[in-house]
């Protein structure tokens, strides 16, 4: 046995019982102590020559109780591989309310026990949302942040899901991993964690920004140490980021149930193989059934994606005021950063009601020139102006990385509504009493319903925004034929619920067992995703088929949106509808529903 692997066990459970406290009694051995054994019983024949698996994020997105056909075939090919470990960057069970998850680790104990090559894993955010929820992770898995050594390397395993620690690691997790870092004479160190806050899922070009704001106290201490990778997951796709200050970045969230396709976006199934060669590190990608390079799925690709289709090809927003009609020309600008001149052409795809004139342009764009084609759209009076829009499709045929790019965009309509000063004082009691001056806007997207077979009766309903000087009002107002919310915590959304969106902040509404509660699912800094949160108040009164939601975000919590008239704020919104039958439906203010643009809602005096 290789000197390095001797010393497995004893250094992550002495780590463990550091900065941890003692492990509450489990039925079983954690799998994480398991895993460390068996690791040292069979550590590689070489110390400078083995490989092992990265992966994340294997748990269902729907349902509670489900491991996916995708993670137990993974197993397999793990097993014909043979790696000599398995790492998986979080998120292994659906999660929620205390009571429904140990049922979800039971069934994760008996798929991952298939695995034969030692498996370990940081946690999640699904896996971890509370205190309860930490217990638990405890007693199934072991530690939340721990290290071991294999073959000529180091491990360490980071926890992102700290409790009363949000978008970042705690003052003594850094000062353990500071400790780590400077203690082991490993000629390789591989970090493991679940939150990438190394970049922005939204705008890939922030990156620079986010690693001033939330990454450079963690780069820096990683500086002159070997850091070979720093993996994570989070995100469902695969992306490579490079090496910076030596160190190499990736997003490996291939394991939940993501499609068959396997293109730069990164949105396929897959896993890392990692090979580990001396002090050489390189890695393949495995889409089930196929092997994949590394350089698959890149973070300039996606930047380059990201500027052809916001920036490179461009039009206005169309803003127009609910009930009122469209007719107007547009422009679409397209632009040519390079010193090749390109032609293309541009066409229209119209869905009834609208029109679109032409419908097709040939186009020549210079050199570093642009171009701008104007279009006149139309629709058949106001009640027309909805979606779906036109949709306009072009191949842009300069690119930087990868083959000439097929662009399809929606005409970028932005519905708008108002949100009117409060007359006073606002009770929050879900009565609405205070809200006859407010303009209700509906919320009339159906999704989830048997096509021709929408009934108002099962879902329908309207909304109503309204503030002052310290809060934002809102109200929903839904027609509701069955009342279902047998969930808590974190995936209260899959039953009766609220799902909202102010700018890029992102909330839940929903009447659970514990009574009315508030879920903040994203948020600005310093606050913690996916938690009950207490600041705002929330009633809701259910009466003769109606459910009333009634809210105040104190301005605290609208930043940077600014309380006074003039100003405006993206809006989303989806009800999400579970009948006792088992059905599921949704209304939202926009296709998309919380992932959609959504509408834009202006202040008025």
């Amino acid at each position: 046995m290789n000197k390095s692997c001797q010393s497995v066990a004893k250094s992550a459970m002495l780590m463990a019982a550091v900065f941890h406290a003692a492990l509450c009694a489990a039925a079983e051995t954690p799998i994480l102590e398991r895993s460390l054994a068996s690791l040292e019983k069979a550590p590689p024949a070489c110390a400078d020559d083995f490989t092992f698996i990265v992966t994340g994020d294997s748990h269902s997105n729907r349902q509670l109780v489900y491991q996916t056909d995708m993670f137990k075939k993974m197993i397999q090919e793990w097993n014909l591989l043979q790696p000599a470990l398995v790492v998986e960057v979080g998120d292994l069970v659906l999660g929620g309310s205390a009571d429904n998850v140990p049922q979800q680790w039971d069934l994760f104990g008996q798929v991952i026990g298939a695995c034969k090559p030692p498996y370990f894993s940081a946690p999640g955010n699904h896996d971890i949302s509370d205190a309860a929820s930490e217990k638990l992770w405890l007693e199934r898995m072991g530690p939340t942040y721990y290290a071991f050594n294999c073959g000529n390397s180091r491990f360490i395993v980071l926890d992102s899901e700290e409790v009363d620690a949000p978008d970042r690691l705690s003052d003594t997790q850094v000062a353990w991993f500071k400790h780590e870092l400077e203690s082991t004479r490993a000629t390789n160190i591989f970090v493991f964690m679940h939150q990438p806050y190394f970049t922005d899922e939204a705008d890939p070009r922030a990156g620079d920004e986010i690693w001033e704001r939330r990454w450079k106290y963690l780069a820096d201490v990683m500086h002159g140490h070997p850091v070979r990778a720093f993996f994570t997951g989070h995100i469902h796709l695969y992306r490579d980021f490079g090496v910076r200050d030596g160190v190499h970045y990736v997003i490996a969230g291939g394991a939940a149930s993501l499609g068959s396709g396997s293109g730069p976006d990164g949105r396929f199934n897959h896993y890392l193989l990692v090979r580990v060669r001396g002090g050489d590190v390189t890695w393949t990608v495995i889409k089930p059934g196929a092997v994949l390079p590394s350089d698959v799925a890149t973070n300039e690709y996606a930047m380059e994606m990201t500027d052809i289709q916001r920036r490179l090809i461009y039009c206005e927003e169309i803003p127009v005021p609910l009930g009122q009609s469209l007719d107007r020309d547009i422009t679409i600008r397209i632009e040519n950063p390079f010193d090749k001149p390109f032609d293309s052409s541009l066409s229209w795809d119209v869905p009834g009601g609208w029109k679109v004139e032409p419908l097709s342009r040939d186009y020549h764009v210079d050199a570093n020139g642009k171009t701008e084609l104007v279009f006149h759209v139309s629709a058949d009076g106001p009640g027309a102006v909805r979606f779906p829009v036109p949709k306009y499709k072009t191949r842009y045929v300069n690119t930087k990385y990868g083959q000439p790019a097929d662009i399809t965009s929606e005409l970028p309509l932005v519905p708008v509504a108002e949100a009117t000063p409060a007359p006073g004082s606002v009770k929050i009691d879900g009565l609405l009493d205070e809200w006859t001056t407010a303009k209700p806007i509906p919320v009339d997207y159906p999704s989830g319903f048997e096509k021709g077979k929408y009934d108002p009766t099962d879902l329908s309903g309207q909304c109503r925004i309204m503030y002052d000087d310290t809060h934002l009002y809102v109200s929903f107002d839904i027609a509701d034929n069955d009342h279902c919310q047998p969930y808590a915590g974190d995936i209260v959304w899959l039953g009766d619920a609220v799902e909202l969106g102010i700018n890029r902040w992102g909330w839940g509404f929903s009447l659970t067992k514990a009574g009315p509660e508030v879920f903040l699912y994203k948020g600005g800094e310093n606050s913690s995703a996916e938690t009950v949160n207490r600041d705002v108040p929330l009633a809701v009164h259910r009466e003769s088929g109606h459910t009333v939601y009634e809210a105040a975000f104190p301005i605290a919590l609208t930043g940077p949106l600014t309380l006074k008239a003039g100003a405006d704020f993206r809006f989303r919104a989806q009800v999400a509808d579970l009948d006792d039958s088992g059905a599921k439906h949704s209304l939202s203010l926009a296709p998309g529903g919380d992932w959609s643009a959504g509408i834009k809602i202006v202040l008025t005096r």
